[in-house]
């Protein structure tokens, strides 16, 4: 690293012009000034002004390094005025959670960078382990998760709760599909599973199949994106578990169906949010109002 010192000598001299008067706003001496220019071009390796008299010119080098320590000098200075300003509408949002809670939650957070322009929505979906350690690894501030985090360097707060719903195809085989509901007719159909379709399935089953909670149901597809995974069920390919607003979104609601029982209720299963954030990291002032935006979504 280029000394920070020597390079604001360096920035004054060219701009002033001048050994005398670089060294009396710097509160130096003309001797220390010339010390710290040819401390400079020693450590670059270059010379970075040729003498001509009292005057100098600056050689392509010191060009060249002038307009470094202009950037770096003007980067500084935005760095220091941001960490001088928290604002509750400005700076980046950093936020992770499940795939189906993103698409809830995103068109929301573009609709608060519409009404604050200077805020920056990060959005990253993935699963529960991974968005506890990017929230562990400082990669994101705030996280979404549906199991209680017990680890001393996170808080975990309960803001609500997700209903899960058990997804059929309206048709199967060219044929309407009535099934009574029962774990022999799920066995038959088989799962489409995506990335948080076990970690569903597991709640589900031991709600209304705890009888039959050892027994493995085949897999009939896989896919990890949200837009996709009711494709196969709608086609008749299986049966999955997801949040109902991400059943709700889906575009072909004709072809689905929600599962219910003899008398006609839903399999719906609710399970808790929380929220997840670093214990001894405190939370930028933007994000009250993000974590409010959250909390009546849910």
């Amino acid at each position: 690293m280029l000394n920070q010192q020597w390079l604001t000598t360096f920035i004054s001299l060219v701009e002033l012009g001048h050994f005398t008067q670089t060294a009396e706003k710097l509160f130096m001496t003309q001797p220390g000034v010339s010390q710290h220019i040819k401390k400079l071009e020693q450590q670059v390796g270059s010379a970075l002004i040729n003498r001509i008299g009292k005057r100098f010119e600056l050689t392509e080098a010191g060009l060249a390094v002038y307009h470094y320590a202009c950037l770096m000098q003007s980067q500084q200075q935005a760095l220091l005025d941001n960490l001088a300003v928290d604002t509750p509408f400005s700076g980046e949002c950093k936020i992770g959670c499940s795939g189906s809670m993103a698409s809830l939650l995103y068109p929301y957070l573009l609709k608060e960078q519409q009404n604050h322009p200077n805020l920056r929505m990060y959005l990253e979906a993935g699963p529960n382990k991974r968005i506890i350690e990017s929230v562990l690894a400082n990669q994101l501030d705030l996280g979404i998760v549906n199991q209680n985090v017990v680890q001393p360097e996170l808080v975990s707060t309960e803001i609500g709760l997700q209903s899960l719903c058990l997804v059929l195809p309206k048709m199967v085989a060219g044929k309407p599909y009535q099934p009574n509901i029962n774990f022999e007719s799920l066995t038959l159909l088989g799962m489409i599973e995506h990335p948080d379709a076990n970690y569903y399935w597991h709640q589900l089953k031991a709600a209304f199949f705890q009888a039959e909670s050892a027994i493995t149901i085949k897999t009939t597809g896989y896919v990890n994106q949200l837009n996709q995974i009711l494709l196969p069920v709608a086609n008749g390919l299986g049966f999955t578990v997801l949040p109902e607003f991400a059943v709700r979104s889906f575009v072909q609601q004709g072809d689905i169906q929600i599962a219910k029982n003899q008398d006609g209720q839903a399999l719906i299963v609710f399970e808790p949010l929380y929220l997840v954030n670093k214990q001894h990291r405190v939370l930028a002032t933007r994000y009250q109002n993000i974590i409010r935006l959250i909390k009546s979504l849910m």
